[in-house]
């Protein structure tokens, strides 16, 4: 497989990344979804992993070899769906293109309360374990993700994933400040969408009646079952999750 590194492909993919496809080192990264050879939401990733950057030190190469990792990896790795990664640590560069496989048009996500969950945290760096070592148990309790609760009963996100939930009609997603990553597809909900940003609590969750689950691969679906209570899947549901993904495609 073909990687970039700094400024050119390299064949050698072993000598960069360990078995997970992961660096060895540590930085921000930033994973973005790519379909008929076009990235989605290319300039809102950068954005965010630029101001990040800034405040942690961490170079970010100029904007001319960033479009020339996309376009060398999309037409030497090239696929239909795919998940594109960029690294960036202090040293290297590193970006992927890998295909990628969509989930179930719906998901079943489990509860996870910690007592430690880190609240306000902004990065989204690497190493990545310990979401998905957290995102590996659920799989294999059944379940496709989990929602983190933090020790002050505030819902958070998932392994890899923000929620929005339809609650009393409205529908609402965690603050930053509940100890959640600032997702992009989560902001154009918020944009666009007419998604309120406000505390949700364990006790909303038993309240909620629908709820969809974001990211930049799923980019939008509907969650059809909390733990062992069933969610509705109705035409508003469809609508919120029709309108993402049609922003994630166009903009």
């Amino acid at each position: 497989m073909k990687i970039w590194v700094n400024n050119a492909l390299v064949n050698d993919a072993d000598a960069y990344l360990d078995s997970s496809g992961w660096p060895q080192d540590s930085g921000l990264f930033e994973t973005m979804r790519t379909e008929g050879g076009r990235v989605q939401l290319l300039a809102r990733h950068m954005r965010r992993v630029i101001t990040r950057a800034k405040i942690l030190e961490i170079p970010i190469p100029h904007e001319d070899v960033i479009f020339d990792a996309v376009e060398g990896l999309l037409e030497n790795e090239p696929h239909e769906i795919g998940r594109l990664r960029f690294t960036f640590s202090k040293d290297r560069f590193i970006a992927t293109h890998q295909g990628y496989l969509d989930q179930s048009e719906s998901f079943r996500v489990a509860t996870h309360s910690v007592s430690d969950h880190e609240p306000g945290r902004r990065d989204k760096s690497y190493p990545y374990t310990s979401n998905l070592q957290l995102l590996e148990n659920a799989v294999k309790s059944g379940f496709d993700e989990l929602i983190v609760i933090g020790g002050d009963g505030r819902v958070a996100e998932g392994a890899t994933s923000n929620y929005a939930f339809r609650v009393d009609g409205q529908w609402v997603t965690p603050p930053m400040s509940a100890g959640l990553l600032p997702g992009v597809i989560r902001a154009l909900a918020v944009e666009e969408c007419g998604v309120a940003v406000r505390d949700v609590q364990r006790e909303d969750l038993g309240r909620c009646d629908a709820s969809i689950i974001m990211s930049s691969l799923k980019i939008a679906r509907p969650i059809s079952a909390v733990d062992t209570r069933s969610l509705i899947i109705d035409s508003d549901v469809e609508l919120i999750c029709s309108k993402l993904r049609h922003l994630a495609t166009t903009l």
